[in-house]
């Protein structure tokens, strides 16, 4: 989306602007008043969006559970808001709720009148789920029926995650349309620690037990053709390479990777990975010598670093930092764990040799 939109809580401030801009109505006194009661508004919150410091729309977000399951939308637009403007606030709504907060749940119920907000949403990956009879009262006498439109956590297209079954465990793969940012493997039963949002996608598609683990694979890890179609383009397309890839099929990638972290060093570490060949392997302190253009002394005082780097790799497999093992042969340092390192390396010592290749995005 070309405009870069603005997403903040509404304060008594913003009320002479709210009434100018046709979103709140009456005296600065009630407005105020209003807004007031936002702020002890335990079961939703009140939310502006402004592009270029403009406020263009007044969004009242409602919670339904106390776990925060799902979060109901309602938007208000300013008279010069276009159906851009519009685009842009509902997307960076969708991005709020998913990513920010974390609800597995968003929706918008849209009354027959609004055929513009329906296809605005519609646009963004709304599916309507129900027809709602006599929803909301007409300004003159009267009622009209409504659509209740739904996002699922795993159906949010700008960004999601898919998980890829292995002989170990399960490979997850984060990313948007145009690049993947992140790989993380997990053993069977272990949790998605610190990423709520893929903690919801994963229990959405079913891929929990009871206990919240990761569980072992007995079908479930499935991709069919209506969950490809949801996920964003690149995570599918490395989600396929990926189970080619553990079914001894594929040698190399094409996928386009974007370190979104990392300091400047990590990410010419995780560069110079890449160019580590399939079914080879190479020490810490071979990649320092790469990096110093062979000099020896520098490389021994960046070795341990080196290593860090590696441990802070955010695209795993892609970016084979397993192929790193320690000086003497050791296989070392691994955030998946070790077991899950020697059988990468096992895995790719039975296949033919091939180069690895990535683009960054």
């Amino acid at each position: 989306m070309a405009y870069s939109i603005e997403l903040r809580k509404i304060q008594i401030r913003d009320s002479a602007v709210l009434r100018a801009r046709g979103l709140m109505e009456g005296t600065l006194s009630l407005i105020e008043d209003d807004i007031r009661s936002f702020g002890r508004w335990s079961s939703g919150e009140a939310l502006i969006a402004l592009k270029n410091d403009e406020i263009y729309a007044m969004v009242k977000l409602f919670r339904h559970d106390r776990k925060m399951c799902r979060a109901h939308l309602e938007f208000v637009f300013t008279n010069d808001a276009n159906a851009d403007t519009q685009s842009a606030i509902v997307d960076r709504l969708l991005k709020y709720c998913f990513l920010e907060e974390f609800y597995h749940k968003v929706t918008v119920i849209c009354d027959s009148g609004n055929e513009g907000l329906e296809r605005i949403i519609k646009g963004a990956g709304f599916v309507q789920e129900a027809v709602l009879r006599d929803e909301v009262r007409k300004k003159t006498a009267g009622f009209l029926d409504s659509g209740l439109f739904s996002m699922l956590s795993y159906e949010y297209p700008e960004y999601n995650v898919c998980f890829v079954p292995f002989e170990r465990g399960v490979a997850m793969v984060c990313g948007g349309k145009d690049y993947i940012d992140r790989i993380r493997l997990f053993h069977y039963g272990q949790t998605i620690d610190n990423d709520k949002f893929a903690e919801n996608v994963a229990a959405g598609l079913g891929l929990l037990e009871d206990s919240g683990a990761l569980a072992r694979n007995d079908g479930r890890y499935a991709i069919d053709d209506e969950q490809l179609e949801y996920l964003p383009e690149e995570v599918g397309k490395a989600s396929m390479q990926l189970t080619e890839y553990f079914a001894s099929i594929r040698a190399s990638f094409d996928v386009n990777i974007k370190f979104t972290q990392g300091t400047d060093f990590q990410r010419e570490v995780w560069k110079a990975l890449c160019g580590i060949p399939y079914g080879a392997t190479v020490s810490y302190e071979d990649i320092a010598m790469k990096l110093t253009d062979g000099d020896k002394s520098k490389a021994r005082k960046i070795t341990r670093a080196v290593g860090s780097a590696c441990g802070d790799n955010p695209v795993s497999v892609i970016v084979p930092c397993h192929r790193v093992i320690g000086k003497d042969g050791s296989i070392v340092g691994y955030s998946a764990g070790i077991d899950i390192k020697d059988y990468l390396l096992l895995h790719e010592s039975f296949t033919a040799v091939t180069p690895l290749g990535f683009k960054e995005a």
